[in-house]
């Protein structure tokens, strides 16, 4: 059983059929959930508003009609760039594809699939054949008529095939991928770590020590799987714990900023504000007339 701070994982609601749909909304600027990964695949449909995709070393701009594809092992968390953005989280536990009857659909694509070896491009945008497809997941899912499960897998078969013709990225070799959730594994201690010690000094020489390699290679990593650098990395969960002390608690600015880490008020102003594009102080104001 896997016990990693950014480990994600959720039960599907069927037990008996791999494919879980709920619709999202958010009402606020910044990450939209935590960094996280997990091992099944996953399609965000994007419906309204604006974000950055931050998935390992990669950044994204996405909007309403564009289809995120989360690999899995693949580190990730969507940020609104405005008040308001909505979308529809697909996952789907591909051995669920899988038939009794062993062919070469499966043992050239399902199984190379499920074992996490073929990766997908992370955005499709303008795809009139894909996101008609979501579409119709979407709606047999929901719409839940007679046979509705034979609708969704059937269309998801359809997506694959879509997918494997236009946005395959990579195709792993067993050594790459066991590389891969080798590092997930290392970091994700990591990265829980600095959750629980975000107040205190965090050098990147302690990091990289509870990595057991070099500062060069851990930053080289941390890049790669996070899509920041440590540096900041840390100084934007810093700059997320003092918005919910901002929106939540009577503290002063710099009761505030001592609670997040900075010892220095006027350099948590800044950084803020390079973060946020408003001080501390306008956003307090604002956020009480909410």
């Amino acid at each position: 059983m896997k016990d990693y701070s950014n480990y994600f994982y959720k039960k599907m609601p069927d037990e008996n059929f791999f494919v879980d749909i709920f619709k999202k909304e958010h009402n606020s600027t910044g990450p939209a959930f935590n960094i996280h990964w997990h091992e099944h695949i996953q399609f965000f449909y994007i419906t309204e508003g604006e974000g950055i995709l931050n998935c390992n070393s990669k950044k994204i701009k996405v909007k309403a009609k564009d289809i995120v594809i989360i690999n899995s092992n693949e580190m990730h968390y969507i940020e609104s760039l405005y008040d308001y953005l909505s979308y529809y989280v697909i996952r789907v536990g591909l051995p669920f594809l899988f038939s009794n009857q062993i062919d070469s659909c499966q043992t050239k694509f399902i199984a190379p699939l499920s074992q996490n070896l073929i990766l997908f491009k992370p955005l499709v945008r303008n795809d009139n054949d894909i996101l008609n497809c979501i579409n119709k997941i979407i709606g047999e899912y929901f719409n839940k008529e007679i046979g509705f499960e034979l609708a969704v897998k059937s269309y998801i078969y359809e997506l694959i095939v879509l997918l494997i013709r236009g946005y395959i990225e990579k195709i792993l070799t067993k050594e790459e991928f066991n590389s891969q959730v080798n590092n997930l594994r290392r970091f994700s201690d990591i990265l829980k770590f600095i959750e629980n010690n975000f107040i205190q000094k965090i050098t990147i020489s302690q990091l990289a020590a509870m990595a057991n390699i070099s500062n060069y290679h851990f930053c080289r990593l941390f890049k790669q799987i996070t899509g920041k650098s440590t540096i900041d990395y840390i100084n934007k969960l810093r700059i997320d714990k003092a918005i919910d002390l901002l929106y939540e608690s009577s503290l002063n600015i710099t009761e505030i900023a001592l609670n997040c880490g900075f010892n220095d008020t006027n350099y948590f102003s800044r950084l803020f504000k390079k973060y946020k594009n408003i001080s501390p102080v306008e956003f307090r104001k604002n956020s009480i007339h909410i």
